[in-house]
């Protein structure tokens, strides 16, 4: 028989109870690790701030962007009050002398109203604005500071548009309509208020004493000009004014008005204002545009209301988006609660097989 350490092998197992036998169970634990690496965690970590700063952002939208819907509600009532103030304003009639003393804090309030002023034109302190193209020319506005004979500062004149080879003055002394290229003395005209909008810092700065500006900059235009800050602008008329004309010359030209002009029998100043007067009813009498192009006339503006209102689009659209993303949180929620409902169920369920096993 087998000797292990000193006794016979069979005898050393038949000794030895199988109950007796303790075996470790430290090398049986299953080992729980953490399930994904560590790249895996820090992504799962910042997807998990993601979905909580895109759900903020879905309890916040509808509330933000009903407040914005009501603040173009607001909007949408004030431009269409402006509107039709300024509407209103241009169907007035023309307001007859303006006071010695203006103020420009009050021109806001008469934006768009017409008005007749007696006076004359200082060139040597007429500026242009632009480049503007007209019809696929190149010019500019002229601007020019308009001296009233009630007294006072005189107020900025924007007279219209002129082609840019009409810019130096000596281009427009003559021709047969130098009388409205450059009227001279004491004359009447008739322009509108305006208020033109703020020049912004991102757009060109205007160098000192340069008579050319990029955008409307009225209070520099002012101050260079030694006028009040008040803008105006006079209006679109093609119309012949006879009372603009210093010199009975000047009558006589090649054009087919002057032709109109000469006078057959009586006296010729008579005949050209009976010619002026009628052209506000018949529309042949006026002077064409490309006229006054080739003879550096400015060509005014339409008396017209230029003033945008979006505000209707922007309160549909907010109000819309409100809805849309109001929609969308709640049924996110109904989803999630849905889904919060199964999880109860399946937890209920293993609670149950935990107690019959």
């Amino acid at each position: 028989m087998l000797q292990l350490f000193g006794r016979p092998f069979g005898h050393s197992l038949r000794g030895t109870s199988p109950k007796s036998v303790k075996t470790s169970t430290v090398d049986w634990k299953p080992l729980k690790g953490v399930q994904g690496n560590l790249a895996t965690l820090e992504h799962q970590a910042k997807a998990s701030k993601f979905r909580g700063f895109i759900f903020g952002l879905m309890i916040g939208m509808p509330i933000i962007s009903f407040g914005l819907g009501c603040w173009q509600v607001q909007r949408l009532n004030w431009k269409v009050e402006v509107i039709a103030r300024s509407e209103n304003a241009l169907a007035q009639p023309p307001i007859e002398e303006l006071p010695a003393n203006l103020d420009p804090s009050v021109i806001p309030e008469f934006e768009y109203r017409r008005f007749k002023v007696k006076g004359e034109f200082d060139y040597s302190q007429e500026m242009f604005l632009g480049p503007r193209m007209r019809n696929g020319i190149l010019g500019y506005l002229v601007v020019t500071p308009f001296k009233r004979s009630s007294g006072g500062k005189p107020i900025l004149v924007e007279r219209g548009w002129i082609n840019k080879d009409k810019v130096i003055p000596s281009t427009r002394e003559k021709g047969y309509l130098s009388h409205l290229a450059l009227p001279q003395g004491e004359i009447e005209i008739e322009a509108l208020f305006r208020v033109m909008p703020t020049k912004s810092s991102l757009q060109f700065e205007h160098k000192d004493g340069s008579r050319l500006f990029n955008v409307h900059d009225v209070p520099v235009m002012a101050a260079q000009a030694g006028a009040l800050p008040i803008y105006c602008q006079m209006i679109y008329d093609l119309r012949d004014h006879v009372e603009w004309r210093k010199d009975s010359k000047s009558t006589s030209g090649s054009s087919w008005m002057s032709w109109l002009s000469k006078p057959q029998s009586g006296n010729k100043k008579d005949d050209a204002h009976f010619i002026a007067d009628m052209a506000d009813d018949d529309l042949t009498l006026e002077y064409q545009e490309f006229e006054f192009v080739n003879e550096g006339v400015p060509i005014a503006a339409y008396p017209k209301i230029k003033l945008t209102n979006n505000h209707l689009q922007y309160l549909i659209t907010w109000f819309g988006l409100s809805i849309a993303s109001a929609g969308l949180l709640g049924y996110t929620f109904l989803k999630k609660g849905s889904h919060l409902s199964a999880e109860k169920v399946l937890e209920a369920k293993r609670k149950d097989m935990g107690r019959r096993f």
